[in-house]
C-alpha cells in the first residue's frame, strides 16, 4: 500500500529510516482531528521508536534490516524472515523499546507527583509517551495478524520446544577405544593365540592325561626316554 512516496530521514547503522507523506494525515486522524502538536510528535515518535525496536532485535538474531519505515497507519520494519523462533523474539522488540520510552513520564509522575503542566504541547507530548503509548502496546499484543502479537505470544511455547529438542536430542559419549557401527550387531573378538600358547597348552592337556599315572610307571617311563635320548648323543 505505502510502496512509494517516502523520504530518507536518517540511517541507523547503514538501515534508511524513511517517513512517508502521510504522516500527517495519520497523526490528524489518531488525534481525533484537533490540533494537538505534541500528541502528534509524541505519536510519530512511539511508531518509529516501535520499528526500531524490531530493527534492533533483527539485527541480534543476524537477520538482515533493510528498511524502516514509518506511515499515515503506523510503521513497518523489513527485514529478512528468520525461523519462527527468530520472528518471535523480533516481534517482542517493538513493545519493549514502548514500554522503555514509557519509563521517562511515568519516572516523571512519581518524582513530581500529579502537577499541572502550563506547557499544553508538553502535556500533549507526555499524554502521548504514558496513555497513548500503553493502549498502543495493548492493541499490538493481541494475537491478531499482522499484529505483533500473533508471532510474539508464540515465543514460550517454541522456547519450550526448542529446549526440550536439545535435551532429548543430547547422546552420552561413545568410550573411546570402543565404537559401536551404525546396524550392524557388535560381535566379540576371538582371542588370538599364538603357537607358543597353543603348544603349551597342549603340554598342560599332555602333562593333564598323566596326573593319574601310577608313580612306579612314571619313574619307568621317564628312565626309558633318559635311556633313550642317551643312545642317540652316543651314535
Amino acid at each position: 500500500m505505502f510502496q512509494t512516496g517516502y523520504w530518507t530521514l536518517a540511517r541507523y547503522r547503514g538501515i534508511p529510516i524513511r517517513l512517508h507523506w502521510s504522516i500527517p494525515l495519520g497523526a490528524l486522524f489518531f488525534g481525533r482531528f484537533e490540533i494537538v502538536p505534541g500528541f502528534w510528535l509524541g505519536f510519530v515518535g512511539l511508531v518509529l521508536i516501535h520499528e526500531l525496536g524490531h530493527a534492533f532485535l533483527a539485527r541480534r538474531r543476524r537477520l538482515a534490516v533493510f528498511e524502516v519505515n514509518v506511515h499515515g497507519l503506523g510503521g513497518e520494519c523489513v527485514h529478512r524472515r528468520g525461523s519462527p523462533y527468530d520472528d518471535a523474539i523480533v516481534a517482542w522488540g517493538g513493545v519493549l523499546a514502548q514500554l522503555l520510552v514509557l519509563y521517562v513520564p511515568t519516572r516523571l509522575l512519581i518524582e513530581l507527583g500529579v502537577v499541572t503542566v502550563e506547557s499544553a504541547f508538553v502535556a500533549q507530548l507526555v499524554s502521548a509517551l504514558l496513555w497513548t503509548n500503553l493502549w498502543l502496546v495493548a492493541i499490538n499484543l493481541l494475537p491478531i495478524p499482522p499484529l505483533d502479537g500473533a508471532k510474539a505470544w508464540q515465543l514460550p511455547k517454541l522456547w519450550w520446544e526448542r529446549r526440550k529438542r536439545r535435551t532429548h536430542g543430547h547422546r552420552a559419549p561413545t568410550p573411546v577405544g570402543k565404537p559401536t557401527p551404525v546396524g550392524k550387531p557388535t560381535r566379540k573378538p576371538a582371542p588370538v593365540r599364538d603357537d607358543d600358547d597353543h603348544d603349551d597348552d597342549h603340554d598342560d592337556d599332555h602333562d593333564d592325561d598323566h596326573d593319574d599315572e601310577d608313580p612306579a610307571e612314571v619313574a619307568r617311563r621317564l628312565a626309558r626316554e633318559a635311556l633313550e635320548s642317551a643312545r642317540k648323543r652316543l651314535h
